[in-house]
């Protein structure tokens, strides 16, 4: 029995130093995105277009995954026009609906205001069926911003999910 728990201790403190010197957290900034952020490691960058209603969008996504099925990203869209017009409020709830999915449940929703500009964001807590999503999502002009963590409850709201949401500056 004691040998046991001895083992477990050890596996823990083990994980605990691993996940710390793993997240290394390191300065990066997107010339085309007009952000930059502390992420935990090597940032790999995709684009994929996305439709909304009659439009094509270029969706922009920023990542690094980590063990465990974790993931640190920030994605960027350009809205048309006609959308970028249209007030915060609804536009924000429909990007929260829209990753809580079917099955989610929203456990915080809080309204926030990024930079010296003061764009308007929320700053979100949603349990999905595939785990927890943290997201700070913010509209600065026709451009929406997400800063997301994906992973475990532990994980999301972790000091590592604190530094790099709390990292994100909106640049020119």
């Amino acid at each position: 029995m004691m040998k046991a728990r001895t083992w477990a201790l050890a596996a823990a403190l083990v994980a605990v130093a691993t996940a710390g010197t793993a997240q290394e957290f390191k300065p990066h900034a997107s010339a085309a995105g007009r952000y930059k952020v502390l992420f935990p490691g090597e940032v790999k960058t995709d684009t994929t277009d996305i439709q909304a209603g009659k439009d094509t969008l270029k969706l922009t996504l920023d990542t690094v995954e980590l063990k465990g099925d974790t993931v640190f990203m920030v994605s960027y869209v350009d809205a048309s026009e006609e959308v970028s017009k249209k007030p915060a409020g609804p536009r924000l709830d429909k990007v929260r609906d829209g990753n809580k999915g079917e099955g989610g449940k929203v456990h915080e929703d809080k309204e926030i205001t990024v930079g010296a500009e003061k764009y308007p964001g929320r700053d979100l807590l949603i349990e999905t069926p595939a785990g927890f999503i943290r997201n700070r999502v913010v509209i600065a002009g026709n451009r929406l911003y997400q800063v997301m963590v994906q992973g475990t409850k532990e994980v999301v709201t972790s000091p590592s999910a604190d530094k790099f949401v709390a990292s994100f500056e909106i640049t020119k």
